[in-house]
């Protein structure tokens, strides 16, 4: 298939066609059939070249797989394959304990200076604390992945928010 050039050849396209074109390049694919053309050409014009969805796949797996190494070491995928059983808030006590040096230390890591300055405000103002009292949160789980690491997981349940004209969520 050949890749028109001109703004001209693009509106001879119809709306399917440059969503299909569109779309293997990852760029918005709603609007009216003007606005489509002219973000194809658009495209045309800064050489987007499609994005092999494989690739794509791979890198955001390798990317997954980065979050999961801690200190040289490669923990289990918290969705799939965790050898314990997660136990619920009775089990509090095996928590590690967590001091403000630690906090503070991971708040230093954190190379993203938005991120880190939202989440010391988060901090700094007991929004964890304040989202389990209003019941924004319900439970929460503990997992110690081995019985070796000094590392575990935690996992919450939580309400889920919602745009107020969405239909309401039902928590089975």
């Amino acid at each position: 298939m050949d890749i028109p050039t001109s703004l001209e050849e693009f509106k001879l396209w119809k709306v399917d066609r440059l969503k299909e074109f569109l779309k293997k390049r990852k760029l918005k694919m709603s609007g009216r059939k003007e606005e489509l053309v002219a973000l194809a050409y658009a495209a045309v014009q800064m050489n987007i070249a499609e994005v092999n969805i494989a690739d794509a796949r791979n890198e955001k797996a390798d990317d997954y797989a980065s979050v999961l190494q801690v200190d040289g070491e490669t923990l289990p995928d918290p969705f799939s394959d965790l050898p314990l059983a997660w136990e619920g808030e009775f089990a509090m006590e095996k928590w590690p304990p967590c001091m403000f040096i630690d906090i503070a230390h991971y708040f230093t890591s954190i190379y993203n200076i938005e991120l880190k300055e939202r989440l010391m405000t988060d901090y700094k103002d007991g929004k964890a604390f304040s989202y389990l009292e209003s019941g924004w949160l319900w439970e929460i789980f503990y997992n110690a992945i081995s019985a070796e690491s000094s590392l575990c997981f935690l996992k919450a349940e939580c309400t889920p928010s919602q745009r107020i004209n969405n239909i309401p969520w039902n928590n089975p």
